[in-house]
């Protein structure tokens, strides 16, 4: 079905000059069964609710499941005293956010809380809700032989390593959020607050809107006036780059934390967002044309709005979903381990027909570290935080060779820096010439009389009969 119905109470001022795609409902909240009409009457399983106060009653919301509404396919919007068309833009944001709910969002299964009727308690439905967990979009995920790292970044182990894809158990997850930000895929959501709803949400309230207040759900937050609430399970979900995606459409933000563990690194993000916009002074004319909030694609790109061009400006935090990488290029040999290791492909080894060069897309790297440890040379660090010089850029050369082949037999050669640093590991090929491949320079140091014409005339034997 997926339809999304609005239901307006009709002792809200709106009610006098409801949005089109509304239907006002006299009472709504002491009349459940009118509500559960009226959802039936749309053929809809999604629904906003437009209400003088935030929270509908228990009794409301169980007639509603009963009625078809589908597991988080409620939005309740708190219109209060709000202009009709202040109050319409809240309720397309809650619209939009409905629509772009997974048709499949399930939960776990858990008893309703609050006081329940007689009626309530002898139905299922309304006895029951869910709760939301971690879900998977296997299309969007990269699979743990290449990624992995939201099995690393759950503090409950409720994600395992399984092949093709990570499995999530349900019972184990506490929806802590915290796996969601660090897929540079975005293939990991909540239940009913997924990247996609979220951004949906705000292309609605932007527009015309004084700020946005992030606000957990437990937090039981409201928004000022010509301000828009946007309700999330955690404000772990939340990172910088959704508040400068925001401050870049010159709308206000403010968070709301519930003041438990679980926004207890709402401050730190807010924080780097606000060192963000003073390091660089005015922001510039641009805008990004849509919201994107997943990382680390969102802080980058708000930071090419945001940021001055010429900026040589480096921040250091550990909120940032950014990584700053810094190369011993003396240690370097272009072995291309870290560019195989990088789950985002932010490192890259291109071996073009002149030069292999390693390259660095900064804005896709999201300082997991994986290349440092896959460096057999221990020739990178990788810390967490923004360089806004190399974010102006598309790419940046880290280190370059000229591509070589062997003076004996013509086979291509590895990179210079590695046939060095193979001389030196290697005591078979102490002294043998850089010009030659592995097999020709070890027939060379085998024959240290002419390393340039017996072991050439050696090599080309071999070469041709190999």
């Amino acid at each position: 079905m997926n339809r999304t119905a609005v239901l307006v109470c009709g002792r809200v001022p709106a009610a006098a000059d409801p949005p089109s795609t509304a239907t006002v409902v006299d009472d709504l909240c002491e009349r459940p069964a009118a509500a559960a009409a009226a959802l039936r009457e749309a053929d809809a399983d999604r629904v906003v609710l437009g209400l003088c106060e935030r929270r509908p009653s228990g009794e409301l919301v169980s007639a509603l499941v009963r009625a078809g509404a589908a597991p988080f396919g409620i939005e309740t919007v708190a219109l209060g005293a709000r202009p009709p068309e202040e109050a319409a833009r809240l309720i397309a944001g809650a619209r939009a956010k409905l629509v772009a709910l997974s048709a499949d969002e399930r939960g776990r299964p858990v008893l309703r809380q609050g006081g329940m009727s007689r009626r309530t308690l002898f139905s299922p439905g309304g006895v029951m809700t869910y709760a939301p967990v971690a879900a998977l979009d296997e299309t969007a995920c990269a699979g743990t032989a290449r990624c992995s790292l939201c099995v690393e970044r759950c503090p409950e182990d409720a994600i395992a390593v399984t092949l093709p894809l990570p499995t999530i158990d349900p019972g184990a997850c506490t929806a802590c959020g915290l796996c969601v930000p660090g897929c540079p895929q975005g293939a990991l959501r909540l239940s009913g607050a997924a990247t996609v709803q979220t951004e949906a949400q705000l292309e609605e309230l932007m527009p015309g809107a004084t700020g946005i207040v992030f606000a957990c759900r437990k937090a039981d937050a409201d928004a000022p006036p010509g301000w828009a609430l946007v309700e999330l399970p955690t404000l772990a979900l939340l990172t910088s780059g959704w508040i400068l995606q925001v401050r870049a459409r010159d709308v206000d933000v403010r968070l709301a934390p519930c003041g438990s563990a679980c926004c207890a690194g709402a401050p730190a993000v807010e924080e780097l967002a606000d060192r963000v916009l003073l390091e660089n002074g005015a922001p510039r004319a641009t805008r990004p044309e849509r919201i994107r909030l997943t990382e680390p694609y969102a802080t980058a790109e708000a930071i090419r709005h945001l940021v001055p061009p010429g900026s040589t400006a480096v921040i250091e935090a550990e909120a940032s979903p950014l990584g700053l990488l810094t190369l011993d290029r003396e240690r370097c040999t272009l072995c291309g381990a870290c560019a195989t290791a990088c789950p985002t492909e932010a490192l890259r080894l291109d071996e073009a027909t002149e030069e292999t060069v390693l390259r660095l897309r900064a804005d896709a790297c999201i300082g997991c570290s994986r290349c440092a440890t896959a460096c057999p040379e221990q020739a990178l660090d990788v810390r967490p935080g923004i360089d806004f010089a190399r974010l102006q850029q598309d790419a940046v050369d880290l280190v370059r060779a000229p591509r070589e082949t062997c003076d004996a037999c013509g086979a291509d050669l590895p990179p210079g820096p590695m046939r060095r640093r193979l001389r030196e590991i290697l005591p078979e090929l102490a002294g043998a010439p850089l010009e030659l491949c592995a097999r020709c320079a070890t027939t060379a140091a085998a024959s240290p009389r002419d390393a340039t014409g017996d072991v050439a005339r050696q090599s080309h034997t071999i070469a041709r009969t190999s």
